[in-house]
């Protein structure tokens, strides 16, 4: 027996952003609060375009463009103070997975009343359904515009960084706006690390012990859709060829989130997310070096479905789990990701502290190998130093 919950209505297509007032009105929204980074955000044209189509509609914003990468939970708060502050009654992420991440975080902490810092990491689960929450992502990447989850940044009382995933149904965005159009304004480099980020959870959720027949349909189609579209998304910016390759991307990611709320990450997540915190490695990054490391380590166990993942990436028959991992590891070259984590400029000092995240992370039970804690040190070694399959 399987269950399958995917909520969330996904408006998906070229222009589709001229969408998000009319639906904010049927939502009855008439004060809405749009979270997004605090980069560049506000000058690009899509973020415009959709100002004024709220200010066309008579719909009131407020712009809480403080985010940064892997925000922490007292950025949280403080999106929490403006949304009730501002007597805000619906929320817009709008940006990268961060942005739509804290947008979520804020969701539920108007709902519950309390701060989000009280359910990361804690086991109390969310109880109150969220205010409106729309997603509108500008990368192709995370696909937390259709997941039950969301990753926050902890610091303890010595300072220390953690990065702490939470998950609820509440999580999944009443609506996800998802426009190929806003994603040509993405630099290779992050073209590149959202890519791999969504072919992560594409793999992951395929390997997990918790994937189910549906989940399976959205993982394949995801990695195919990568295979035939990443490397020309990172080095094709303009025609025809860019944009299908943008739509192609888009998909992508969007098909990862539904599969993984469904079946679960596995122990790529349990180190990246530390190295993240830690080092300040982008999270597609960190995803990218270390996925064919885990998955190497896992031919014994999965062999058939690597062999599956190979074929749908490469479009090839009959490929063996071996091939499969340099499949990936030729992707990654590819695009310009960096072979291990040394050579992405992380220190050795911090091999301890990531060891010790990964090795109490939450979803590590969902890999199809029983990892030793041995066995994990054995790989972040090489993920470290080292090349796969070598």
């Amino acid at each position: 027996m399987y269950e399958f919950y995917a909520p969330t209505k996904v408006l998906f297509g070229d222009g589709c952003l001229a969408e998000a007032s009319p639906r904010l009105k049927e939502m009855r929204a008439t004060n809405v609060l749009i979270v997004s980074g605090r980069s560049k955000t506000a000058s690009l044209q899509g973020f415009r375009e959709l100002c004024i189509g709220l200010d066309a509609s008579g719909i009131r914003y407020v712009h809480f463009g403080e985010v940064s990468a892997d925000p922490d939970t007292s950025l949280v708060d403080k999106g929490t103070e403006v949304y009730r502050a501002q007597h805000c009654d619906a929320i817009i992420g709008f940006g990268g997975g961060s942005p739509i991440d804290c947008a979520k975080g804020i969701a539920a902490s108007v709902a519950e009343g309390r701060s989000i810092r009280d359910f990361v990491g804690t086991g109390l689960v969310f109880t109150k359904p969220v205010p409106p929450l729309i997603a509108i992502p500008t990368t192709a990447g995370t696909g937390t515009e259709v997941t039950n989850a969301a990753v926050f940044t902890v610091v303890d009382e010595s300072g220390r960084r953690s990065k702490k995933g939470t998950s609820s149904q509440f999580y999944f965005p009443k609506l996800a706006i998802v426009d190929p159009v806003l994603h040509l304004s993405m630099p290779p480099s992050l073209t590149a690390a959202t890519g791999m980020d969504a072919l992560t959870h594409a793999i992951e959720a395929y390997v997990s012990r918790f994937n189910t027949p549906i989940s399976d349909m959205y993982c394949l189609e995801s990695i195919r859709l990568i295979g035939r579209s990443l490397r020309s998304a990172c080095h094709i910016s303009e025609g025809a060829k860019a944009m299908q390759s943008r739509r192609d991307m888009a998909l992508s990611a969007t098909l990862a989130g539904v599969a993984l709320s469904e079946a679960g990450l596995g122990m790529v997540h349990g180190f990246a997310h530390a190295v993240g915190a830690l080092a300040g490695i982008p999270h597609g990054l960190a995803n990218a070096i270390i996925l064919p490391f885990v998955m190497q380590s896992l031919i014994p166990d999965a062999k058939g479905r690597l062999s599956d993942i190979g074929q749908a990436l490469t479009a090839k028959d009959n490929i063996s789990p071996e091939e499969s991992v340099r499949a990936i590891c030729q992707l990654g070259h590819d695009i310009g990701i960096p072979e291990n984590l040394e050579a992405a400029g992380v220190s050795p000092s911090y091999f301890e502290d990531i060891l010790s995240d990964a090795l109490s992370y939450r979803r590590r039970k969902a890999s199809p190998r029983a990892f030793t804690d041995e066995e994990l040190r054995e790989l972040l070694e090489r993920a470290f130093h080292g090349a796969p399959q070598q």
